[in-house]
């Protein structure tokens, strides 16, 4: 499923919308990607998954957050990826203390995604190690996308985060057997 991507400056609603999708979508996509094998590009999946809720979060407080810095308005609702610590900073800050956590995480996940299991840059070791991470992620995406955004779920969306959550919980059972 894919939304028409439009620039918060026209229509925030729109773009929280479809940032949300990809959010949640993308879920579905690493954890297929993961059962396929393809470890590394799980991981840059649920990285973006991250990077679009955040991006969501970030446009639905753009008034607050452009009080503390105008850089929001002009392309901060986006999250790059070198600034994300400085977002979940000030994220947090609005009353959304999760989110460094979660961030912190998908940056773990990100590093792998182009390092691997290299001994002098990766912080994983072994293949449990980052399946572990992938779901605490993934989960925590799926759970603020609900609790953060509740008026955005319509028919369409909460039905695209009902076969993201069976796909997770799909994954999960698998990787007890």
């Amino acid at each position: 499923m894919e939304e028409r991507l439009l620039s918060p400056k026209v229509d925030r609603r729109a773009y929280i919308t479809a940032r949300l999708i990809e959010a949640i979508d993308d879920i579905d996509v690493a954890v297929n990607l993961w059962l396929s094998g393809r470890t590394r590009n799980a991981a840059g999946k649920v990285f973006g998954s991250v990077k679009a809720l955040l991006s969501a979060l970030v446009t639905k407080e753009l008034d607050k957050l452009s009080g503390i810095d105008e850089w929001y308005a002009k392309r901060g609702y986006t999250v790059p990826t070198h600034a994300i610590k400085g977002v979940t900073k000030d994220l947090s800050n609005l009353g959304y203390p999760e989110v460094s956590s979660l961030a912190s995480l998908a940056m773990d996940l990100h590093d792998y995604q182009y390092n691997g299991f290299d001994p002098d840059y990766s912080r994983y070791r072994k293949k449990e190690e980052v399946l572990h991470d992938l779901l605490c992620v993934a989960e925590a995406v799926l759970k603020y996308a609900k609790r953060w955004f509740p008026e955005y779920f319509d028919e369409k969306l909460e039905t695209l985060y009902n076969f993201a959550l069976a796909s997770v919980e799909k994954l999960k059972r698998g990787s007890k057997a």
